[in-house]
């Protein structure tokens, strides 16, 4: 039965998840079934006490365009060895990237282990790992191990605030439950934090854990200070609500254009968008008699890697237009997002 779990059947999946992620400390696993699991959603195919399958859907917060969603950071997918390759995992994911669709969630998200398991399911890279090449010589450093006082809190979390929205169109929302936690989670390997001022203020963050080796989990640098690097590609998108996530974006003039999404797994948004966007409104709406339309057409995967501003020369098809040009300024009218800043790694 597939179906998304209450609280004491989360509790069945920690067995699958210690087979799948072995390489998890015990302290780790722990503190992740006692605090992850207060508010995240499992969906899994269960029976009775056993797990066939399940996907973890970890909530955060996410800006788009300065609008807050309480987004899906999909992780722990796994499937019991005995039921590989039967097709549990695809309708688990199938159904929750539906599921979405209907509560008008724009989109979710990921860091694969293997990209190609998740292409099928139209998931496209749209943003690199963060990354800074910085030095931290001048600057005073404090370390930090437990939960500090609630004033340096919030100084941690504007400064991080404030610096990942500068570049950023894309990015986590940080608040004191969400530092608290990950405070926990680095503390679940032996972990701490480094925080580094100039003066009285913040200019660098960043922290690491591990239990045999000490890791960098992550840093966060001021842009006065040092200029932000990209590493290998990271996150990974799928796009659930065509309507939901362009009613965020804006066009440097008006346009009007109707855009055909291919997309095989969400049928309610393999459809025609009627697209009328200008510098401060956005109105998008499906449409059904279109026949002798003009329009372009997008694979969904292929939108969302353009959209998100990561690639700009995916394919697109553009049917119907006299002048093709007129399609193509329309969409180059399009404000891309420019910048993603996501950095959870569980």
């Amino acid at each position: 039965m597939i179906k998304y779990l209450n609280q004491k059947e989360k509790a069945f999946t920690k067995p699958l998840y210690q087979e799948a992620f072995f390489e998890d400390s015990d302290s780790f696993v722990n503190y992740y079934y006692e605090e992850k699991l207060k508010d995240n959603r499992i969906l899994a195919d269960i029976e009775g006490e056993s797990i066939r399958s399940m996907m973890m859907l970890n909530p955060y917060k996410i800006s788009v365009f300065n609008k807050l969603y309480n987004l899906d950071y999909i992780v722990a997918v796994a499937t019991g060895k005995e039921f590989k390759r039967q097709g549990y995992m695809r309708r688990l994911l199938n159904k929750a990237l539906c599921d979405m669709n209907a509560e008008h969630v724009p989109f979710t998200y990921l860091i694969p282990a293997n990209k190609d398991y998740y292409l099928p399911f139209d998931f496209a890279f749209v943003a690199d790992k963060n990354e800074y090449n910085a030095n931290f010589s001048g600057l005073k450093k404090q370390v930090i191990k437990e939960e500090p006082d609630k004033e340096l809190i919030f100084r941690i979390l504007d400064f991080i605030n404030n610096e990942v929205s500068r570049d950023n169109d894309v990015y986590t929302y940080r608040d004191e439950n969400y530092f608290i936690r990950d405070l926990k989670e680095i503390a679940s390997e032996n972990g701490f934090i480094n925080i580094y001022l100039d003066g009285d203020d913040i200019v660098a963050y960043e922290s690491f854990w591990g239990i045999e080796k000490v890791e960098l989990k992550e840093r966060i640098v001021s842009s006065d200070i040092a200029t932000r690097e990209y590493g290998k590609e990271n996150i990974m998108v799928r796009i659930t609500d065509v309507a939901e996530l362009l009613s965020n974006f804006r066009a440097s003039k008006n346009i009007d254009i109707i855009v055909k999404i291919n997309d095989n797994i969400i049928e309610s948004q393999n459809a025609f968008f009627r697209i009328e966007m200008g510098k401060d409104f956005a109105k998008i709406g499906k449409i059904v008699n279109t026949e002798g339309s003009a329009f372009v057409e997008f694979a969904i995967a292929d939108f969302t890697a353009w959209i998100f501003g990561y690639a700009g020369d995916v394919k697109y098809n553009i049917v119907n237009f006299a002048d093709k040009s007129i399609a193509k300024d329309s969409l180059d009218s399009i404000k891309k997002i420019g910048g993603i800043f996501i950095n959870e790694l569980v």
